[in-house]
């Protein structure tokens, strides 16, 4: 079962990366049309500077996915990287309890907008299927989707620091842990 839960979280780690950073390059080049059709052909498109938008907030939030997953986020360490041991553990454990609680914060309050605004479209975006509106919701779902799969990956990074304490093993240090992604 452990090995089950190891290989789906590898999988879907990935998984995140790659869409962000697919995303990341469709916003580049849905932003690099943006300038050539406003300052090139002096005839601004409607839907890129949107889609640009939503492509980026979807962006941030799978890659928070993967920075949790592996504790990649920007903090002061001095502290944690002096402790040893069970005082370590109990200090990255407060720490990833406050993340949580403010990821399913971020959760609840993001599934309220995005039902809020689903009666809302997206300017200058409609669909290229059926031509009705796109609804704004799609780009708020990323709050509630991506805060709610950083949590479960801060608990996931929590629950490998403890294994790997009480296995005796030492703590990846940032280095380690970038290239364990890839």
């Amino acid at each position: 079962m452990v090995t089950f839960f190891k290989t789906l979280d590898k999988y879907l780690i990935r998984a995140a990366m790659a869409a962000a950073i697919s995303l990341l390059v469709l916003m580049t080049a849905v932003s690099f049309f943006q300038v050539i059709t406003r300052f090139v052909f002096e005839q601004p498109s409607t839907w890129s500077e949107v889609t640009s938008r939503t492509l980026n907030i979807w962006m941030i939030y799978l890659g928070l996915i993967v920075a949790c997953r592996y504790g990649l986020l920007m903090a002061v360490d001095t502290l944690i990287s002096h402790l040893h041991g069970r005082a370590r553990v109990v200090l990255l454990a407060i720490i990833s309890i406050i993340s949580i609680a403010l990821l399913l914060i971020v959760t609840w309050y993001g599934y309220e907008m995005a039902l809020r605004v689903k009666f809302q479209a997206l300017a200058g975006l409609r669909s290229p299927f059926t031509g009705k509106n796109i609804s704004i919701s799609w780009m708020y779902a990323a709050l509630p989707i991506g805060a709610l799969l950083s949590a479960v990956a801060v608990l996931a990074h929590l629950i490998e620091e403890i294994a790997r304490f009480r296995s005796g093993a030492e703590a990846l240090i940032h280095s380690d842990r970038v290239d364990h992604i890839v």
